[in-house]
């Protein structure tokens, strides 16, 4: 599925709706260049979650998790990822990642995850590209089950 937006509320509403569809074991890899909307979707996706608090981009610290109130589909606990420094995989493992995928009270959001695409299981995973379109005004952000590499 492609969306074409023109906004950063249009961003946080798609956001939004994918995030009260979830389900605990869903893993969300978001891939795009610098600037092109994962951190704004992420922040939407965890307020439409529930989380309360202040989101931010784990760029320095790999993940953070926070607590979900909202409980949407049981969902307890919301991972964020951000492998933009990541070199390896086994760095997420070394952190504690793997014990969160699959969890089903737990939905992990990675931003740059086609850099540790290995350590997902396939079948619980949505992609995201979220990408600059030709026109100033739009980002162009595409769902769909296999990576674009």
């Amino acid at each position: 599925m492609r969306h074409i937006v023109h906004s950063l509320k249009e961003t946080q509403k798609i956001a939004s709706e994918i995030a009260l569809a979830a389900h605990g074991g869903d893993v969300f890899a978001l891939q795009g260049e610098l600037g092109a909307g994962k951190t704004v979707f992420v922040k939407a996706f965890a307020k439409a979650l529930g989380v309360r608090g202040v989101v931010s981009s784990p760029t320095f610290l790999l993940m953070k998790t926070y607590n979900v109130k909202g409980q949407v589909s049981g969902v307890k606990c919301l991972v964020h990822v951000d492998a933009y420094r990541v070199h390896d995989a086994q760095e997420l493992v070394d952190i504690g990642l793997g014990e969160y995928l699959g969890r089903p009270d737990t939905v992990v959001l990675i931003e740059w995850a086609e850099k540790v695409k290995k350590m997902f299981p396939q079948k619980h995973v949505q992609w995201i590209r979220f990408q600059f379109s030709k026109r100033k005004d739009e980002r162009v952000l595409t769902l769909m089950s296999n990576p674009i590499h």
